[in-house]
């Protein structure tokens, strides 16, 4: 990895810092790779969450721009993405793969950052960014 790109990540990992304090707002949104009650969790399908990822960075493109954190329970909590590097990489790419060819998605940053913030809380999650659409 370059010099740059370890700036940036350091960046992405400070904006997720500040948005986990934040919590979700019209700008932010916590999407979990989980899913079931809390004694049977399970991992989501890596389908579902690539859709997830689409709709939403398409929602805020539309609107003014926002940041997609996967990983993340709606209370703020990391919990990870727990999904093989394979899928993962697939995950990644949802925001070209999962959206119309007709009108994609411009300026996406899309990141793989592991992070912790407590004993009980890390792990890998997936961060996103979109700016406002201009088309």
């Amino acid at each position: 990895m370059s010099t740059r790109s370890n700036i940036e990540l350091l960046n992405v990992e400070e904006r997720i810092r500040i948005g986990l304090r934040l919590g979700e707002s019209h700008f932010r949104e916590f999407k979990s790779a989980f899913e079931g009650p809390l004694s049977q969790r399970k991992p989501r399908d890596a389908r579902d969450i690539m859709r997830d990822i689409a709709e939403t960075l398409v929602a805020f493109g539309n609107a003014d721009g926002g940041e997609l954190i996967v990983g993340v329970e709606d209370a703020g909590t990391i919990t990870g993405v727990p999904h093989s590097e394979e899928r993962i990489a697939v995950m990644l790419a949802s925001p070209k793969t999962h959206v119309l060819g007709e009108t994609p998605l411009q300026g996406v940053a899309a990141y793989k950052v592991q992070l912790t913030r407590s004993l009980a809380e890390k792990g890998c999650m997936l961060y996103f960014s979109v700016p406002k659409g201009t088309e």
